[in-house]
């Protein structure tokens, strides 16, 4: 799973990719949480679809596949009424004379059944000979959220990392998630446990994340037979956010916290702006380092770091060899000072916007 929408503090858009799929946890952990407090049904055993019981001329489902069902029909019914404009997301490029790049800003996790690809993007897709991302399935699987940490470091349980304004809100949430889950996020970085705990309160306050643009385009392109690479090394990333002071990570883990629940309209904000192409000043996709942790040391790994390698590696590639890429990375990566966009700019690159 790679989720592009905030935890109110952090903003996961900014996360990237491989940030987000190492907090594929509070996934588990939020579907434990919602079965436990989900209203009860009539239990059904799961059979094999030629055994499957039939109740009045349907299959009897097991319990948490009808709540499932029936939970992500009435999320696509409301996505649908919520999109009441063709997309058109924010597509530049670059080229020299025999390259061309692509770069789309994406959402690593969208609504159930959002809406994002048009006419002119898929006009790129379908020309596009090799599609470059944050991270791919292949190296990303191996990355843990331990990256960088001696073999013999431990950190103190979560209720001893937060300060006493947060413990009770804490330990209510801990109340309902399984003792293993509870033990599981205990383990993790500071940083990484705010995420998970972001998302466990957005899914049990309704919100459903489900696949990104990230996602189905690697399918795609690995369908098709096409090169998918990625432009940055996982685990170094993943290392160099884990060198951030504790004391900045545990400033995200207490904001994941205390923020307050947040409605449908503002789940989806960033991905409504996305699809229209807002990328300008004001943009729900504008990255805020301020928003993430007061002291902003979160905002170079996650972000200068990276937006600088990229650059450089997008030069290399117009350099190297010729051919059409498709480089398809967060959204907030490219919008607003020291974004991809702007330090291409800055380098005397003419970066065309064509959607």
């Amino acid at each position: 799973m790679r989720v592009d929408r905030p935890a109110r503090g952090p903003q996961l858009s900014d996360m990237g990719r491989i940030a987000w799929g190492l907090a594929a946890t509070a996934l588990a952990v939020a579907t434990a949480a919602i079965a436990q407090t989900a209203p009860r049904l009539l239990p059904y055993a799961a059979y094999s679809p030629d055994e499957r019981l039939a109740l009045a001329g349907k299959p009897a489902l097991p319990e948490d596949e009808a709540l499932q069902g029936a939970a992500l029909r009435k999320e696509i019914a409301r996505v649908a009424l919520a999109q009441p404009y063709q997309p058109a997301p924010a597509i530049w490029k670059i080229a020299d004379m025999d390259t061309s790049i692509y770069i789309f800003g994406t959402v690593h996790s969208l609504p159930p059944g959002f809406r994002w690809r048009n006419a002119e993007l898929e006009a790129v897709i379908v020309g596009a000979d090799t599609l470059l991302l944050e991270s791919i399935n292949d190296t990303a699987s191996d990355v843990t959220f331990l990256e960088g940490l001696p073999s013999d470091a431990s950190l103190p349980p979560l209720i001893d990392r937060v300060s006493h304004r947060s413990r009770a809100k804490l330990a209510d949430l801990q109340a309902i998630l399984p003792p293993q889950i509870v033990a599981d996020l205990d383990k993790m970085p500071s940083w990484i446990a705010a995420m998970s705990i972001g998302t466990v309160r957005d899914m049990l306050a309704g919100d459903m994340p489900s696949q990104g643009a990230d996602d189905w385009l690697e399918k795609h392109f690995r369908s098709l037979g096409r090169p998918v690479q990625a432009i940055e090394d996982s685990k170094q990333v993943v290392t160099n956010i884990n060198a951030v002071p504790e004391g900045m990570q545990r400033m995200m883990l207490e904001a994941a916290l205390i923020v307050p629940p947040r409605t449908h309209d503002q789940l989806d904000a960033a991905a409504h702006a996305w699809a229209q192409g807002q990328v300008g000043p004001g943009s729900p996709l504008m990255i805020m380092p301020e928003s993430m942790d007061p002291g902003a040391a979160m905002a170079d790994p996650l972000l200068t770091q990276r937006n600088n390698a990229w650059v450089e590696s997008l030069i290399a590639r117009l350099a190297a060899r010729p051919g059409t890429i498709l480089f398809a990375a967060g959204a907030g990566h490219f919008v607003g000072p020291g974004s991809v966009i702007d330090l291409l700019g800055k380098r005397g690159f003419r970066v065309e916007r064509i959607q």
